[in-house]
């Protein structure tokens, strides 16, 4: 995140402001890799801030490259920058045909540049709708959008963060420019760091919660092992079938239930993920991605990681931290018995 000294030189990021420590609120804006008004522009997010102190410096490139456009009507002014920045924002303000964006109401901006990533959508960005949820769920909102900014294509898993809000028939859009009568750009979401996240996060954890429902209590506690056998980083020759049934026959009292990345009809299913993390009382896990969904344990649950390498950092021991959870980190080639002795320990009081 930009220190405060960039926040307080208007001039440190080349004529564009860093991202705002609270929400931006503006209408007739383009939205492209900024937020573009008459006068400024804004980052919209921290990891975008990352790019513009690279290669992102430019606050006009997204209107100069739709004047670039062939049979851009407004090709008369690709020499002038920012006279073709301000024709564009009249134009599109007017709802004339020639405007090179589609036009929106509404638009909350939460582009970051990681959002593609499971992990960085799950915990930087999704978490930024949530100071806006009570108003966006009311009967009388009107129609709005929400831009995620970045992929040419909307994943897969992006709409069903939504849904688990309750948030069902919202429009997304991807990272392509659109023309905003009215735009909101939510604190920005930070980067891997959940510590910083903090409220929003809570926000929507407990915003699931209620929309899902509660989760019916079982006889026995339930240890959830995730099994990333169908991934770049796999681990299913570290959590076999040997390991599975020596902890199971160690923890008599707990039962084992098996994530698997290959079981597509979970995978497909955010809200069965959700409601698997909910229900777990022990969770076990490479470092990675599917740890994220420690946002849904209970108070009091116990996280086992298991660090893959040297480099892996320390993001998924803040997660737990912040919601009340027991944390462990394991040896990559730990046995089952540590795992057990673990479990057992952390359970003990």
């Amino acid at each position: 995140s930009p220190s405060s000294l960039f926040r307080s030189i208007p001039d440190s990021l080349s004529g564009s402001l860093p991202p705002p420590p609270t929400a931006v609120y503006s209408v007739n804006a383009i939205l492209g890799s900024l937020v573009h008004v008459r006068d400024e522009a804004y980052y919209p997010g921290c990891t975008a801030w990352w790019n513009a102190v690279s290669s992102q410096k430019n606050a006009l490139k997204t209107t100069n490259e739709a004047g670039k456009e062939d049979g851009s009507p407004f090709a008369k002014l690709r020499n002038n920058p920012r006279m073709l920045h301000n024709e564009m924002l009249e134009s599109c303000s007017r709802n004339e045909v020639k405007c090179p964006f589609p036009i929106y109401d509404i638009v909350i901006d939460v582009t970051q540049v990681f959002c593609g990533g499971f992990f960085h959508f799950m915990i930087e960005v999704w978490p930024r709708i949530a100071p806006f949820l009570d108003g966006l769920l009311a009967d009388d909102m009107p129609d709005f959008v929400i831009r995620i900014g970045c992929g040419d294509d909307i994943k897969k898993f992006h709409p069903e963060f939504y849904k688990l809000l309750g948030l069902r028939n919202v429009t997304l859009v991807g990272k392509e420019p659109v023309f905003a009568k009215e735009v909101i750009v939510p604190t920005e979401g930070y980067s891997h760091s959940p510590l910083l996240n903090y409220w929003n996060m809570v926000s929507v954890r407990s915003h699931v919660m209620q929309h899902i429902g509660p989760i019916p209590p079982s006889k026995r506690k339930t240890i959830l092992l995730i099994v990333r056998d169908e991934s770049r980083r796999g681990d299913g020759h570290i959590y076999n079938k040997q390991f599975i049934q020596d902890l199971s026959k160690d923890l008599p009292d707990y039962s084992v239930t098996v994530f698997r990345s290959s079981d597509s009809q979970m995978m497909s299913c955010l809200e069965c993920q959700a409601r698997a993390f909910m229900a777990a009382h022990v969770v076990i896990g490479s470092h990675g991605a599917g740890l994220s969904h420690t946002l849904f344990m209970r108070r009091g649950g116990i996280v086992l990681e298991r660090i893959a390498s040297r480099g892996n950092s320390g993001i998924y021991a803040e997660l737990p931290f912040l919601l009340g959870v027991k944390y462990f980190p394991i040896h990559g080639s730990a046995p089952s018995s540590i795992y057990r002795d673990l479990i057992l320990f952390a359970d003990s009081d």
